[in-house]
C-alpha cells in the first residue's frame, strides 16, 4: 500500500502578497506567519505557503511565546485557516 505524499507548496510571490496586509489580530502591518496546525509537517519543515496569514511582528511573537497556536487563535476569536484558504484561492484565481 502506498502512502500519499504531503505536498508542501512554496510560493515567494504569494508570501510577498501576504506581507504588508493588515494583521488579522490588531490590524497593524503584517508579516507572513505559517499556520503550524494547518497540516502535518515533516521534520524541520514548515507547512506549505498556502497556509500563511498576516500577523504584525508583535502579535507574531506573542503567538510563538504562547506556544499553543490553536488556542491562541481561539482566544483571539479568529479562524485563520478559513482566511488562509480563501486568500490562497483568490490569489490563484479560483
Amino acid at each position: 500500500m502506498m502512502i500519499p505524499k504531503t505536498e508542501y507548496i512554496r510560493s515567494g510571490a504569494y508570501l510577498k502578497n501576504v506581507r504588508g496586509r493588515p494583521c488579522l489580530s490588531c490590524r497593524n502591518v503584517g508579516e507572513a506567519h505559517h499556520l503550524n496546525h494547518a497540516m502535518e509537517r515533516g521534520t524541520s519543515l514548515k507547512v506549505g505557503d498556502n497556509w500563511v496569514v498576516p500577523l504584525c511582528h508583535k502579535c507574531h511573537m506573542e503567538l510563538h511565546h504562547y506556544g499553543d497556536e490553536k488556542t491562541w487563535w481561539d482566544l483571539q476569536g479568529i479562524e485563520p485557516l478559513a482566511w488562509a484558504k480563501e486568500n490562497w484561492e483568490k490569489f490563484n484565481g479560483r
